[in-house]
């Protein structure tokens, strides 16, 4: 099994049901232990006018991520091969009808569909988490941390071990 995230993605038209449809996933793959990620797919921009995040984007920054103590927001950049790099079972795309995510990919066409689709797509959900938890400098550490992005990476570039020079 792989430890990268699997990718689901939900496209239709506006008030087909997609928001139903993962919100609907979220709560079930949850139920099941999983780590969730959403991308959703907007025709506004978050930037504010003049603010920080429009200034790095303007400098050139591929992507600018906006972090508080309650919030976290990535800003700009091509989302595609980022959602690769969250430290999560599964990211669910809302939208991006136009754009492939290199998952498994499901249309809604209307709101009496919602059913149907929730079930395929818990259908090719992992049933359970990648990693459970790591030992790093003889501690375990939990899966949904910052660790988990670093074994996420590891396993990219299939690196099995790192020692101190």
């Amino acid at each position: 099994m792989s430890d990268l995230p699997r990718v689901i993605q939900v496209v239709g038209d506006s008030g087909s049901g997609k928001t139903l449809v993962v919100e609907r996933c979220i709560r079930r793959l949850r139920a099941r232990g999983l780590l969730v990620a959403v991308v959703k797919h907007s025709h506004h921009s978050p930037d504010l006018e003049g603010k920080d995040t429009e200034r790095f984007t303007a400098a050139g920054a591929t992507v600018v991520l906006f972090a508080s103590r309650t919030s976290f927001l990535a800003f700009s950049g091509p989302a595609r091969p980022l959602v690769r790099l969250l430290p999560v079972d599964v990211v669910l795309v809302e939208g991006y009808s136009r754009r492939a995510f290199g998952g498994k990919r499901f249309r809604i066409r209307r709101p009496d569909e919602v059913t149907t689709v929730v079930g395929r797509v818990l259908k090719v959900a992992p049933r359970r988490p990648t990693v459970a938890s790591a030992v790093l400098d003889g501690r375990r550490r939990p899966a949904n941390s910052l660790w988990r992005l670093v074994l996420n990476l590891m396993a990219e570039r299939h690196v099995r071990e790192v020692r101190r020079p």
